[in-house]
């Protein structure tokens, strides 16, 4: 067993940017930099087949960059966005892992988060972050050469704000797939949200943020 500790300072940014819609930018200075003092204390375990790790983390940041959903857009089939700073905030919590290889060619994974967010300028929840996170991964190793993996990812309740009902939580699902070419060249695709849960269809008023549809990728990586 090996437990880490861990304390790091982040300065972010040079300066706090606002834009007016996506696909354009329209930038103005909104103060000093983000900085993120952040601690992590953990421990990782490693005996045969079955590995796990626990890590305790806190982050005090001030001027916060925060990402607001504005009401309305003139922007047609987009959504308009404002950058604003809150000048204090604490994000601390807790990550569990645990992973076995069931057998030669199959191995087991998964994650849990549980994260507390809060605005200490008003002592309130942030916005728009789940308490609870948690995803299995599955993964097939046919060959040495081929590797493949199924994703279950779980996005717990979303704190909205203290007039608002929380965002239900929801799962998708995801899958991937490596292929080793030879030791310099390796090609990589998926498809992400792979049953097309579009969760803005259900209901706009409460999903307007949430995770786009089905979505493909293909991606090539070579070393020298």
């Amino acid at each position: 067993m090996v437990a880490v500790w861990a304390s790091t300072f982040e300065l972010i940014g040079e300066e706090k940017k606002l834009a007016s819609k996506v696909g354009t930018s329209a930038l103005r200075a909104l103060g000093p930099p983000e900085t993120n003092r952040s601690y992590e204390l953990g421990a990782d375990y490693e005996q045969g087949r079955w590995s796990a790790s626990a890590m305790l983390f806190r982050n005090d940041v001030r001027n916060l960059v925060e990402t607001v959903r504005q009401p309305s857009c003139d922007v047609r089939g987009r959504v308009c966005l404002e950058y604003e700073n809150l000048s204090r905030a604490r994000l601390q919590g807790l990550e569990l892992t645990a992973g076995v290889n069931i057998s030669r060619k199959w191995r087991l994974d998964t994650n849990y988060t549980y994260l507390d967010a809060r605005d200490l300028t008003n002592d309130e929840r942030l916005a728009d972050r789940s308490r609870y996170r948690a995803n299995a991964t599955l993964g097939w190793t046919p060959t040495e050469q081929l590797g493949t993996r199924v994703r279950v990812e779980y996005i717990g309740e979303q704190y909205r704000s203290a007039i608002l009902e929380e965002r239900p939580a929801y799962t998708l699902l995801h899958w991937y797939v490596d292929y080793e070419v030879h030791r310099n060249l390796s090609l990589h695709a998926g498809i992400e949200n792979l049953t097309d849960k579009r969760l803005a269809n259900d209901d706009a008023s409460i999903y307007g943020r949430a995770d786009e549809g089905r979505r493909y990728f293909i991606g090539l990586t070579a070393s020298f």
